[in-house]
């Protein structure tokens, strides 16, 4: 049977009301799975250190899960299910002692920990016993492994210089073996401070992701020798979120990206902030998972406000509101 050339116009304007449809689908995030994240219950631990002051940053090995606290100057471990297994470090200044330990990591079967305002990296073994460390020329904010025998050390930049770098790779006898991305500068350093705050997460071959958490839809992927990969963009739909920030020069919107990350067998979680009273942005209750291409895959709806966490085997270990651990099942 012939088609009619009213009846050809007729199925093509259907055709591609239906090619808009679907568009418009995509751009809402209708096709993309929405998953509710599964509560894993943690052991009820009495003991007084088991209780966190402020949590600041995690890590995993095989057997353990390791909390820095900045607040009690200790890392808490405690098994992968929650129990509670006892802490390394207390505060002071000498061998084994902490100040504000803002990051951890295992590398080579030690816990290396960034000891921020002692101006230096330690490192225990598994009992809680120094083994050894060394300082650095910059208070670190985070440690990450680089395999066995590289530490990729994070900073925070103070503003009074131009040319910070906010990335510096050490071997683990502390000989420095790169730094690279320069700090981003302005006449406020006010503004400065968030526009530089960034959260890296490991790959797989000693290569290593960075992510800012405000003002860029990319994810930047960097080789173990710092060489810059290509920059990943991130799908749209995991949309940012602004606040109005007062500065020197007047108020400034402010595009929020990230509040917290972590990557997990080539997929991205990415926490996108919210607006707090209309005013100012702080931590969700959803996570976007992104794959290697930046395309959103899925979006995983948390129980609670989630300020930190890390992602393994499909399971999130998180910090909520209130300082509390609390481990979801958020699939695969």
């Amino acid at each position: 049977m012939k088609m009619t050339k009213w009846a050809a116009a007729t199925a093509a304007i259907l055709a591609l009301g239906a090619v808009i449809a679907a568009g418009a689908a995509a751009a809402t995030g209708e096709d993309i799975e929405r998953r509710k994240a599964v509560e894993v219950a943690v052991p009820a631990n009495e003991s007084d250190q088991a209780v966190l002051g402020r949590p600041v940053a995690l890590a995993l090995d095989a057997d353990r899960l390791y909390i820095a606290d900045a607040l009690d100057c200790a890392v808490k471990m405690f098994t992968k299910d929650g129990r509670f297994l006892g802490s390394l470090g207390r505060k002071g200044r000498g061998p084994g002692e902490l100040s504000f330990p803002s990051g951890v990591t295992v590398a080579g079967g030690e816990i290396v920990v960034a000891d921020k305002l002692n101006f230096r990296i330690q490192n225990f073994d598994g009992q809680g016993r120094t083994r050894g460390g060394f300082k650095i020329p910059f208070a670190p904010d985070r440690v990450t492994a680089l395999g066995a025998q590289k530490l990729l050390v994070t900073a925070n930049p103070s503003g009074r210089r131009k040319g910070e770098r906010l990335l510096h790779v050490y071997d683990t006898a502390g000989h420095p073996l790169w730094e690279g991305l320069e700090a981003r500068t302005s006449s406020d350093p006010v503004f400065d401070t968030f526009r530089n705050m960034i959260i890296v997460c490991p790959g797989e071959s000693g290569d290593f992701y960075v992510i800012f958490r405000s003002g860029e839809r990319t994810v930047l992927h960097f080789s173990g020798s710092g060489t810059l990969m290509a920059p990943i963009a991130v799908d749209e739909r995991h949309a940012f979120k602004t606040m109005d920030m007062p500065t020197g020069r007047g108020v400034v919107r402010l595009a929020g990206f990230c509040w917290a990350a972590a990557r997990d067998r080539g997929l991205f979680y990415l926490s996108a902030p919210e607006a707090l009273d209309g005013r100012d942005l702080g931590p969700g209750r959803t996570a976007s998972v992104i794959d290697g291409q930046g395309r959103l895959q899925a979006v995983v709806e948390l129980p609670c406000v989630v300020h930190r966490f890390l992602v393994a085997d499909g399971r999130m270990f998180a910090i909520d509101d209130e300082g509390g651990l609390r481990i979801f099942e958020v699939g695969r």
